[in-house]
């Protein structure tokens, strides 16, 4: 995949070449050839997270690299439309790794889709590039004692803790906001319990393929260390 879209880019930029020298010959060859190439990318249905990711933003950073052209946006975003349909849809492959190594659990990249999140069994926040909660489902707030409308505009520091936000987790949410899955994992103590939390984070886009932020699934984990003392 990351050949096929390397190759990409270089006949692109041979193609913008041939336009600035006004080459018309070469100028229909590339075109043949770049769109076979755009089909051989976005048409294979690849089996791995690191594919699956490539794909992605190989059609964002088409989209962007043709903003100024209202035929291309169409057809830019019609492929990242297929895309969408063709993994998210229908649940993405994973190939079990992850940031730390540990197994996949969760999408690269997540539509935003207030309806869905709310009936999910896992607490969920969506925020923002400000680091302020745009959303959270109605089992999250309920840990905070809260309604859902009490936690939107808030800063995540205030519930993950200042330390645990300055530490570990602004860093990894810059990652996410830049198009990277990203995973935080903790343990603290609790009434004399150990507590582990794992925060999982994805980009998270609008149903119009806009970066709207980073959405965390927050989980409580085995403690592995009481585990294996035992």
């Amino acid at each position: 995949m990351k050949a096929l879209i390397d190759l990409f880019w270089q006949r692109y930029s041979e193609l913008k070449g041939a336009v600035d020298r006004n080459d018309a010959p070469k100028i229909a060859i590339l075109d043949r050839e770049l769109d076979a190439l755009l089909e051989s990318i976005t048409s294979r249905k690849t089996k791995t997270t690191s594919e699956v990711l490539e794909q992605f933003r190989f059609a964002i950073d088409l989209l962007n690299e043709e903003a100024e052209d209202t035929g291309c946006v169409q057809r830019n975003s019609e492929l990242l439309r297929r895309l969408v349909d063709r993994y998210i849809g229908a649940g993405l492959p994973y190939d079990g790794v992850t940031p730390d190594g540990e197994a996949a659990t969760w999408s690269p990249y997540v539509i935003l889709d207030e309806d869905r999140l709310d009936d999910l069994d896992e607490r969920v926040f969506v925020v923002s590039p400000g680091y302020r909660i745009n959303y959270t489902n109605a089992i999250n707030a309920l840990c905070y004692e809260a309604k859902t409308n009490d936690l939107v505009g808030r800063h995540i520091a205030e519930f993950i803790g200042i330390h645990h936000f300055q530490q570990a987790l602004r860093e990894k949410l810059d990652a996410c906001f830049k198009g990277q899955a990203a995973k935080y994992t903790y343990a603290e103590d609790i009434d004399g319990h150990t507590v582990v939390r794992s925060y999982e984070m994805s980009p998270c886009y609008s149903p119009s393929y806009k970066l709207v932020g980073a959405i965390i699934i927050v989980k409580e984990l085995a403690d592995r260390r009481h585990r294996a003392v035992a």
